[in-house]
Order: structure tokens, then sequence, then C-alpha cells
């Protein structure tokens, strides 16, 4: 088998060759970012791993969002630290809002989350697979059983941005050096990996129908102020790559060839330049070291 390959560094190879060579070649040091939201990813991620892994087929749904509830809030006190918020009124706001995706997510009235976590056969999912030569791997967050197959779900915090069927076309154009879209690009990469993967696993059987949707736990939230402070409430809902991934199955291969044969090659030169110096240089950590971004200027 080929080096395996995870969507993460797959995605980092998309945004710029050079940003994958000086974070995972070079392993060069980056000044601190806030683990404010990768704190909370933690923390939600956590809580419906092990509520899933505590469910049964046929528990009452009052009792797995209780379950739900206590787990938050054991996990909030776990990984949560005041560090990371402006404020203590902040701290609080985020643990309410966070509160109130996993109460909705698990409302025992129809939440997603009951059945998510009554059908769920594997959480954290160590998925493998290799496709033309090219290893992939990665870990899915929950495959649930379904009535005609398995559908996996990656949890996040919103799906703001997620590729959609309205911007699938943006891969080509990526494929081709005519837009840069590697957010889009990388969401292409783990719907291959996961849908892909799974069919190694054990409980995979042949002809079932594989799905993979992003999950935005916080994609709808409100705020309303009350006598004694204020209330929030948020819905999540999934948005489904499968069937971009049908369709666009070749583009999104090629893709994959394309970042894995220039990561195993050691191709770090950033092509197409003048579109990554336009769109990813600016948001890039190590710009002000950076000789491919930097030579231009001194030639200037």
């Amino acid at each position: 088998m080929s080096t395996a390959l995870s969507p993460s560094r797959l995605a980092t190879y998309a945004t710029c060759p050079r940003l994958y060579d000086y974070r995972y070649v070079q392993d060069v040091n980056t000044p601190d970012r806030t683990e404010l939201y990768l704190n909370q990813g933690t923390i939600y991620h956590e809580t419906i791993e092990d509520v899933c892994d505590a469910t049964g087929r046929d528990d009452d749904p009052g009792a797995i969002s209780d379950r739900a509830m206590r787990v938050f809030d054991a996990k909030w006190d776990k990984h949560s630290t005041p560090d990371d918020y402006e404020s203590a009124a902040h701290q609080e706001y985020q643990r309410v809002e966070n509160r109130a995706a996993v109460d909705s997510f698990f409302d025992p009235e129809g939440g997603d989350g009951i059945e998510h976590a009554r059908r769920s056969l594997a959480t954290e999912c160590w998925v493998e697979c290799d496709v033309d030569g090219r290893a992939l791997h990665g870990k899915a967050d929950n495959v649930i059983r379904t009535d005609d197959g398995l559908h996996i779900f990656d949890y996040k915090r919103n799906t703001n941005g997620v590729l959609s069927s309205r911007t699938a076309e943006y891969l080509g154009e990526h494929l081709d050096g005519e837009a840069h879209e590697p957010k889009r690009v990388r969401n292409a990469f783990q719907t291959a990996t996961y849908i892909e993967g799974v069919k190694n696993e054990s409980f995979y059987e042949e002809g079932m129908v594989v799905r993979f949707s992003f999950y935005g736990l916080l994609n709808n939230t409100s705020f309303e102020s009350t006598p004694d402070g204020y209330e929030v409430s948020a819905r999540g809902y999934p948005r489904e790559t499968s069937e971009i991934y049908d369709e666009h199955r070749a583009t999104i291969w090629a893709l994959i060839r394309d970042a894995h044969d220039g990561i195993t090659s050691a191709a770090f030169e950033p092509e197409p330049f003048d579109l990554i110096n336009e769109e990813a240089c600016p948001d890039c950590d190590y710009r002000e070291m950076c000789a491919d971004r930097l030579s231009p200027e001194v030639q200037r």
C-alpha cells in the first residue's frame, strides 16, 4: 500500500504545496491559535460519542436526552477553560449556546441525535482505503445503520461554506487552476475517504447504500433577552455530499491524485502561484518567512 494520507493533509496541499512543506515536512512552529473552538469541538464530539456508545436500539428518547445533558455538563467542566474566553460572561454565553445545540440534537421529541445514538454502529471509526494506488485514512465521527445501508456523519459547529450541489462546480475549476477552493476540496476529500473507507469495515455488506453528511449542530441560533438574562436556542441539520461524490467522482479523484502524488513526490512549488498568492497567502501563518511570497516583492 502507498503512503496513507488524511483528508486534512491533502487539503493543506491543495491550499498551497509550500504550506504543506512548512507545516508537515519541515515542521515549522507557528504562532499559537486560540483553543476556544477546538475545545468546544472536543466537547460536543465527545458528548455525542459517549451518548452513542452508551445507547441501545430501544432506549427511551427521554433517557437518551437526559444522558446527553449530563455528559455535556461533565465534558464542559473538563475541557472548557477561562483562559480561552474574553470574560466569564463570554464563557457562560458559549456554554449556554453549545448546551442548547446538544439539547436540540438530542431532543426526545424528534431530535436527530436520538436516532443517531440508537442506530450507531461505530463512533470515532478509523477507516482506510486504497484507490488507484493512493491510500487514504481518516476518522469518522459516527456511522449509523439505515434501512438500506450506512450513513456516515461528520459533526461540525456549522456547515457554512461546506460543499453543496450549488458550489460543486468549483471543484473542477480548482483542478484546472481557475479558482482556489481548498475548503470545498477538503470536503470532497473527506467524502471520498469515508465513503470508500467504510466499505472495508466488518459491518459493511455488499450492496449497501453508503451515504455521507456533514452535520452542523449550530446551523441556526437565536438570542432572546429575558427579565432574568437571556435565552439561547439552536438547531442543527445535515448537509449530505453523497450525490456530489457520485456526480463528480472523476474530478474528486483527479484532485486526490494531484495532491497525493505531489506530497509523495515532494513537489512543493506553489502552482498556480498568482492564484495561491492572492487567495491563500494573506491568511497564512508562514507568510512573513515564505520565500515564494517574498521573492516577487524583492524583485519589484
